[in-house]
């Protein structure tokens, strides 16, 4: 199996591992944070600075946030329009879906869980590469930079990276 170092990258938190948890709040506590899927809640935590690449059906996604100014509730509708042009320019767009859930963290700003609808964009890829890597790591930070947020997460199968 192939792996990324992800230390090369500069990430503000990066984390290898994923266990699941019984709420938003309860993993935003324990591990920082954490996202609703479908039939569960997981948070991830530290563990090695590696990602594992998929010999094919990789992911990598990025956290569209549904706030400005850390807490400000606001529409992120543009913001998730103008991340889908950003990666058409590198990826097919029948290659990539977006979804929203709830997802959690815990502000150091506000000493306190912030629970938040989130849109995920995620690209299915057959692999991923440190190019990928770098072109979601550029949309998290434009994100971050656009919607004055103290963190934007991007997802590399079933690691987080903070940027």
């Amino acid at each position: 199996m192939l792996k990324i170092d992800m230390s090369k990258f500069g990430f503000d938190f990066f984390l290898s591992r994923g266990k699941k948890v019984k709420s938003l709040e309860d993993g935003a506590k324990k591990y920082g944070g954490a996202t609703k899927f479908d039939n569960f809640i997981i948070s991830n935590y530290e563990g090695s600075e590696y990602v594992d690449i998929k010999e094919d059906n990789n992911e990598i996604s990025v956290f569209v946030p549904s706030t400005i100014n850390t807490n400000e509730k606001t529409d992120s509708k543009i913001e998730t329009e103008k991340s889908m042009q950003y990666l058409e320019r590198f990826y097919n767009l029948e290659d990539m879906r977006y979804y929203t859930t709830k997802g959690s963290w815990y502000s150091e700003d506000l000493q306190s869980v912030v629970i938040e609808d989130i849109t995920i964009i995620t690209l299915k890829i057959e692999k991923i590469t440190e190019k990928d890597v770098k072109i979601f790591k550029r949309l998290a930070s434009r994100i971050k930079r656009n919607m004055k947020q103290e963190g934007v997460t991007i997802s590399i199968n079933e690691a987080m990276a903070i940027v």
